[in-house]
Protein backbone atom coordinates (compact mmCIF):
# COMPACT_ATOMS: atom_id res chain seq x y z
CA UNK A 1 0.00 0.00 0.00
CA UNK A 2 2.82 2.33 0.86
CA UNK A 3 4.59 1.56 -2.44
CA UNK A 4 1.34 2.19 -4.35
CA UNK A 5 0.92 5.65 -2.76
CA UNK A 6 4.55 6.49 -3.47
CA UNK A 7 4.18 5.49 -7.11
CA UNK A 8 1.00 7.53 -7.47
CA UNK A 9 2.71 10.56 -5.89
CA UNK A 10 5.64 10.30 -8.33
CA UNK A 11 3.23 10.06 -11.29
CA UNK A 12 1.33 13.18 -10.19
CA UNK A 13 4.62 15.04 -9.62
CA UNK A 14 5.84 14.15 -13.10
CA UNK A 15 2.58 15.32 -14.66
CA UNK A 16 2.70 18.63 -12.79
CA UNK A 17 6.35 19.15 -13.72
CA UNK A 18 5.62 18.37 -17.35
CA UNK A 19 2.75 20.85 -17.50
CA UNK A 20 4.87 23.53 -15.81
CA UNK A 21 7.74 22.89 -18.22
CA UNK A 22 5.43 23.03 -21.23
CA UNK A 23 4.01 26.38 -20.13
CA UNK A 24 7.43 27.80 -19.31
CA UNK A 25 8.96 26.67 -22.58
CA UNK A 26 6.14 27.68 -24.92
CA UNK A 27 6.92 30.89 -26.85
CA UNK A 28 4.82 33.94 -26.11
CA UNK A 29 2.22 34.60 -28.80
CA UNK A 30 2.29 38.27 -29.70
CA UNK A 31 -0.98 39.77 -30.95
CA UNK A 32 -0.95 40.75 -34.63
CA UNK A 33 -0.74 44.51 -35.00
CA UNK A 34 -3.06 46.24 -37.47
CA UNK A 35 -1.38 47.46 -40.67
CA UNK A 36 -0.20 51.06 -40.43
CA UNK A 37 -1.35 53.18 -43.39
CA UNK A 38 -0.38 56.76 -44.21
CA UNK A 39 -2.49 58.65 -46.77
CA UNK A 40 -0.73 61.61 -48.40
CA UNK A 41 -2.88 64.25 -50.07
CA UNK A 42 -2.70 67.90 -50.91
CA UNK A 43 -2.42 70.57 -53.61
CA UNK A 44 -5.10 71.65 -56.10
CA UNK A 45 -8.02 70.48 -58.31
CA UNK A 46 -9.33 68.10 -55.60
CA UNK A 47 -10.89 68.28 -52.15
CA UNK A 48 -8.18 66.11 -50.59
CA UNK A 49 -9.28 66.57 -47.00
CA UNK A 50 -12.90 65.59 -47.63
CA UNK A 51 -12.39 62.65 -49.96
CA UNK A 52 -8.88 61.23 -49.55
CA UNK A 53 -8.68 61.99 -45.84
CA UNK A 54 -12.17 61.72 -44.35
CA UNK A 55 -13.86 59.37 -46.83
CA UNK A 56 -10.95 57.04 -47.64
CA UNK A 57 -9.73 56.91 -44.04
CA UNK A 58 -13.19 55.73 -42.97
CA UNK A 59 -13.31 53.12 -45.73
CA UNK A 60 -9.82 51.79 -45.00
CA UNK A 61 -10.45 51.68 -41.24
CA UNK A 62 -13.17 49.11 -41.93
CA UNK A 63 -10.39 46.63 -42.75
CA UNK A 64 -8.97 47.02 -39.24
CA UNK A 65 -6.02 49.11 -40.41
CA UNK A 66 -4.72 52.11 -38.45
CA UNK A 67 -4.92 55.12 -40.78
CA UNK A 68 -3.33 58.56 -40.61
CA UNK A 69 -3.35 61.42 -43.11
CA UNK A 70 -1.03 64.27 -44.00
CA UNK A 71 -0.81 66.95 -46.67
CA UNK A 72 2.72 67.90 -45.57
CA UNK A 73 5.40 66.26 -47.77
CA UNK A 74 7.97 66.77 -45.01
CA UNK A 75 5.93 64.47 -42.74
CA UNK A 76 6.33 61.41 -44.97
CA UNK A 77 9.99 60.54 -44.42
CA UNK A 78 9.89 60.36 -40.58
CA UNK A 79 6.89 58.01 -40.71
CA UNK A 80 8.18 55.49 -43.25
CA UNK A 81 9.93 53.35 -40.63
CA UNK A 82 6.61 52.69 -38.87
CA UNK A 83 4.43 52.11 -41.95
CA UNK A 84 3.21 49.00 -43.75
CA UNK A 85 1.42 50.82 -46.57
CA UNK A 86 2.07 54.25 -48.09
CA UNK A 87 -0.94 55.67 -49.96
CA UNK A 88 -0.10 58.60 -52.27
CA UNK A 89 -2.93 60.63 -53.77
CA UNK A 90 -1.30 64.06 -53.85
CA UNK A 91 -0.37 66.16 -56.87
CA UNK A 92 1.86 68.61 -55.02
CA UNK A 93 5.63 68.71 -55.56
CA UNK A 94 7.82 66.12 -53.83
CA UNK A 95 11.24 67.55 -54.67
CA UNK A 96 13.33 65.93 -51.93
CA UNK A 97 15.74 63.32 -53.44
CA UNK A 98 16.18 61.78 -49.97
CA UNK A 99 12.43 61.10 -49.85
CA UNK A 100 12.52 59.55 -53.33
CA UNK A 101 15.28 57.17 -52.25
CA UNK A 102 13.50 56.35 -48.99
CA UNK A 103 10.24 55.46 -50.75
CA UNK A 104 12.10 53.22 -53.20
CA UNK A 105 13.80 51.48 -50.27
CA UNK A 106 10.48 51.23 -48.43
CA UNK A 107 8.88 49.34 -51.31
CA UNK A 108 11.97 47.30 -52.18
CA UNK A 109 12.07 45.93 -48.63
CA UNK A 110 8.58 44.45 -48.95
CA UNK A 111 6.15 47.19 -47.93
CA UNK A 112 3.04 48.22 -49.85
CA UNK A 113 2.49 51.25 -52.07
CA UNK A 114 -0.98 52.43 -53.14
CA UNK A 115 -1.10 55.13 -55.83
CA UNK A 116 -4.50 56.70 -56.44
CA UNK A 117 -5.80 59.16 -59.03
CA UNK A 118 -3.56 62.26 -59.14
CA UNK A 119 -0.55 60.24 -57.96
CA UNK A 120 -0.61 58.34 -61.29
CA UNK A 121 -0.47 61.59 -63.32
CA UNK A 122 2.80 62.76 -64.90
CA UNK A 123 3.52 65.33 -62.17
CA UNK A 124 7.07 64.48 -61.12
CA UNK A 125 8.34 63.24 -64.47
CA UNK A 126 11.30 65.63 -64.58
CA UNK A 127 12.57 65.39 -60.99
CA UNK A 128 11.56 61.80 -60.28
CA UNK A 129 11.34 59.70 -63.49
CA UNK A 130 12.10 56.50 -61.58
CA UNK A 131 8.71 56.82 -59.86
CA UNK A 132 6.92 56.21 -63.17
CA UNK A 133 9.42 53.64 -64.41
CA UNK A 134 9.54 51.48 -61.27
CA UNK A 135 6.11 51.90 -59.67
CA UNK A 136 3.53 52.76 -62.34
CA UNK A 137 4.66 51.59 -65.77
CA UNK A 138 3.88 54.90 -67.45
CA UNK A 139 1.69 57.88 -66.62
CA UNK A 140 -1.18 60.14 -67.71
CA UNK A 141 -1.26 63.56 -69.35
CA UNK A 142 -4.93 63.97 -70.32
CA UNK A 143 -8.49 62.90 -69.65
CA UNK A 144 -11.92 63.67 -71.13
CA UNK A 145 -14.25 65.97 -69.16
CA UNK A 146 -15.61 64.62 -65.89
CA UNK A 147 -18.46 62.31 -66.80
CA UNK A 148 -19.92 58.83 -66.71
CA UNK A 149 -18.07 55.88 -68.22
CA UNK A 150 -18.06 52.12 -67.92
CA UNK A 151 -15.45 50.04 -66.12
CA UNK A 152 -15.04 46.30 -66.58
CA UNK A 153 -12.86 43.72 -64.87
CA UNK A 154 -10.05 42.20 -66.92
CA UNK A 155 -8.99 39.75 -64.19
CA UNK A 156 -12.05 38.72 -62.18
CA UNK A 157 -10.05 36.11 -60.23
CA UNK A 158 -7.56 38.54 -58.71
CA UNK A 159 -8.00 39.30 -54.97
CA UNK A 160 -8.45 42.99 -55.82
CA UNK A 161 -11.57 42.10 -57.80
CA UNK A 162 -13.32 40.23 -55.00
CA UNK A 163 -16.80 41.65 -54.49
CA UNK A 164 -16.40 44.15 -57.36
CA UNK A 165 -19.04 43.95 -60.12
CA UNK A 166 -17.69 42.62 -63.41
CA UNK A 167 -19.03 45.80 -65.07
CA UNK A 168 -20.11 49.08 -63.49
CA UNK A 169 -20.53 52.73 -64.42
CA UNK A 170 -18.96 55.60 -62.52
CA UNK A 171 -18.83 59.40 -62.81
CA UNK A 172 -15.15 60.28 -62.72
CA UNK A 173 -12.17 61.37 -64.81
CA UNK A 174 -11.05 58.59 -67.13
CA UNK A 175 -7.27 58.95 -67.23
CA UNK A 176 -5.82 58.30 -70.69
CA UNK A 177 -2.91 56.28 -69.37
CA UNK A 178 0.23 56.13 -71.56
CA UNK A 179 2.24 52.93 -71.25
CA UNK A 180 6.05 53.16 -71.12
CA UNK A 181 7.27 49.90 -72.65
CA UNK A 182 10.67 50.28 -70.97
CA UNK A 183 9.08 50.54 -67.51
CA UNK A 184 7.98 47.91 -65.01
CA UNK A 185 5.56 45.17 -66.00
CA UNK A 186 1.87 45.79 -65.33
CA UNK A 187 -0.90 43.36 -64.42
CA UNK A 188 -4.19 45.01 -65.37
CA UNK A 189 -7.22 44.28 -63.18
CA UNK A 190 -9.79 46.67 -64.68
CA UNK A 191 -10.20 48.98 -67.67
CA UNK A 192 -12.40 51.99 -68.38
CA UNK A 193 -14.04 52.75 -71.74
CA UNK A 194 -14.10 56.31 -73.05
CA UNK A 195 -17.69 56.86 -74.15
CA UNK A 196 -17.08 59.08 -77.18
CA UNK A 197 -14.19 57.15 -78.73
CA UNK A 198 -14.54 53.61 -77.39
CA UNK A 199 -10.87 53.70 -76.38
CA UNK A 200 -9.98 51.60 -73.35
CA UNK A 201 -7.54 52.55 -70.61
CA UNK A 202 -6.36 50.69 -67.49
CA UNK A 203 -7.91 52.04 -64.30
CA UNK A 204 -6.67 49.42 -61.83
CA UNK A 205 -3.41 47.50 -62.13
CA UNK A 206 -0.57 46.08 -60.06
CA UNK A 207 3.20 46.23 -60.36
CA UNK A 208 6.08 45.13 -58.16
CA UNK A 209 9.43 46.51 -57.09
CA UNK A 210 11.92 44.45 -55.14
CA UNK A 211 9.94 42.56 -52.51
CA UNK A 212 7.17 45.16 -52.45
CA UNK A 213 3.77 45.27 -54.14
CA UNK A 214 2.19 48.32 -55.77
CA UNK A 215 -1.42 49.05 -56.72
CA UNK A 216 -2.36 51.82 -59.14
CA UNK A 217 -5.95 53.14 -59.24
CA UNK A 218 -6.72 56.07 -61.54
CA UNK A 219 -10.27 56.53 -60.19
CA UNK A 220 -11.05 59.02 -57.42
CA UNK A 221 -11.64 62.60 -58.59
CA UNK A 222 -14.43 63.45 -56.13
CA UNK A 223 -17.35 62.10 -54.13
CA UNK A 224 -18.98 60.32 -57.07
CA UNK A 225 -16.00 57.96 -56.96
CA UNK A 226 -15.17 57.87 -53.26
CA UNK A 227 -18.79 57.08 -52.31
CA UNK A 228 -19.16 54.47 -55.08
CA UNK A 229 -19.39 50.95 -53.64
CA UNK A 230 -17.07 49.50 -56.30
CA UNK A 231 -14.39 52.10 -55.47
CA UNK A 232 -14.71 51.46 -51.74
CA UNK A 233 -14.45 47.71 -52.28
CA UNK A 234 -11.35 48.18 -54.44
CA UNK A 235 -9.81 50.33 -51.72
CA UNK A 236 -10.47 47.78 -48.97
CA UNK A 237 -9.25 44.91 -51.16
CA UNK A 238 -6.08 46.91 -51.84
CA UNK A 239 -5.26 47.21 -48.15
CA UNK A 240 -5.88 43.48 -47.61
CA UNK A 241 -3.64 42.57 -50.56
CA UNK A 242 -0.83 44.95 -49.65
CA UNK A 243 -0.61 44.33 -45.91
Amino acid sequence: MHLLKLSLFRTILLLISGCTLAIACSPEIEPELPPQVLIVGGHDHHDFDRWFNEADSTTIAETGAFVTYTDDPDAILPQLLHLDILYLSNNQPLPDPELHTAIHNFVREGNGLLLVHAATWYIWEDEWPEYYRDFIGGGTRSHPPLGEFEVYLVDEDHPLAEGVPSRFTIVDELYRFERDEDATQMHVIAKGIEEETGEEYPVVWTTSYGDGKIINITLGHDGDAHEHEAYKTLLKNSIEWLK
